[in-house]
């Protein structure tokens, strides 16, 4: 088909025009993706926390969407049974600390505040402590609590028919020789003797003794002070029918036990057994270590880490789905709580340790 002149020269100008356009965006990059927030953020992160199923669940919970926002960083994961043993591992650094941050028991954390282990932080170096509730917050900025959890009585459900009410079961000689019990310095030992202290009406701040000379009572019954396997497997597996532990782990295990596991809130009170987040004073990557603190308190973090193992947020915007929130211990003040302030109980640790060890576990 012949074209006509004046259409032939439309065609020219429209190619010019083409060719024009390309030539010019040569000269340009296309509008590059915006970075995510973590692009910048790269390095190791050091974290001493606790062992075994926590961190398991801590890992997918937390660590692992941190990493996923932050694919610079690596997390290097020191587990410890207890607070104790990460404090001295802590203390074995001496002057030059290999740990970033710590995660461990509030009484704990506190004694290494008052020897200046860790440092503390603002809301400058971490925005999330802005909704960190009042009633958690550590006084001279050290590092929060982070999650909640509470002491519970564990029960055998195929041996009781209803659960349990009373802290004072454990004395039921229907079940002497088939009761597992956890002694201080765990927090657990330390626990149960203020609550046993209180129930006896003794003010523990002065005294404990009648605590001790109930608990030595109780010694008769107990087959093993440090349950091997834990708490909650000595019953699933039937060595036991009654056990301290924690609520958290307890839930947890329960949904892992065929119905075996049961735990309750006795009627005479619990304690609150506290984690904190704390920054290691002189950490080697602080930039990455005040991130992952930053993240750790996040609505995200926190209703992840519930859903997983039951520790109640610490902060006041993490909302919880119904089904997690009747699970993990109520921090509202509708349950009774035996009041251990960590300062006293950092200053007493050792010396009720030792009086369990004499008159409790040895007497």
């Amino acid at each position: 088909m012949k074209l006509s002149a004046a259409r032939r020269r439309l065609m020219i100008l429209a190619t010019f025009a083409v060719a024009a356009l390309a030539l010019a965006g040569c000269g340009t990059s296309s509008p590059a993706p915006a970075k995510s927030a973590g692009d910048d953020l790269s390095g190791d992160l050091n974290l001493v926390a606790y062992a075994s199923v926590w961190q398991e669940q801590f890992q997918k919970a937390v660590i692992d969407p941190f990493v996923k926002l932050h694919p610079g960083v690596t997390v290097h994961y020191l587990a410890k049974r207890s607070s104790a043993e990460m404090l001295s591992a802590l203390q074995a650094e001496g002057a030059t600390p290999t740990t970033d941050v710590a995660i461990m028991d509030q009484s704990v954390a506190n004694a290494a505040n008052a020897a200046r282990i860790f440092q503390p932080f603002t809301t400058k170096d971490v925005p999330n402590l802005a909704h960190v509730q009042k009633q958690f917050l550590t006084p001279g900025n050290y590092g929060p609590v982070d999650m909640a959890d509470a002491v519970a009585l564990l029960y055998d459900k195929s041996v009781f028919s209803k659960a349990p009410t009373s802290w004072n079961t454990y004395w039921d000689k229907k079940y002497s020789g088939r009761v597992a019990m956890v002694d201080p310095p765990s927090a657990l030992g330390i626990d149960l003797t203020a609550i046993v202290s209180t129930m006896q009406g003794e003010d523990y701040h002065t005294s404990i003794d009648k605590a001790i000379a109930r608990l030595k009572d109780l010694a008769p019954s107990v087959q093993s002070w440090l349950p091997n396997p834990d708490e909650y497997q000595t019953i699933i597996t039937g060595q036991t029918v009654l056990s301290i532990g924690q609520n958290g782990r307890g839930q947890y295990y329960a949904d892992q036990s065929g119905g075996k596991l049961g735990l309750v809130i006795p009627k005479e009170g619990t304690a609150y057994q506290l984690n904190t987040v704390n920054l290691r004073k002189d950490a080697p990557h602080e930039k990455v270590a005040k991130a992952f603190i930053d993240y750790s308190l996040s609505p995200a973090a926190q209703r992840a880490f519930a859903a997983a193992l039951f520790y109640a947020p610490s902060i006041d915007n993490a909302d919880l789905p119904a089904e997690v929130q009747k699970r993990v211990v109520r921090t509202d003040g509708s349950v009774k709580v035996v009041d251990l302030d960590p300062t006293f109980v950092a200053s007493i640790r050792d010396q009720w340790t030792d009086r369990w060890k004499r008159e409790v576990i040895g007497g």
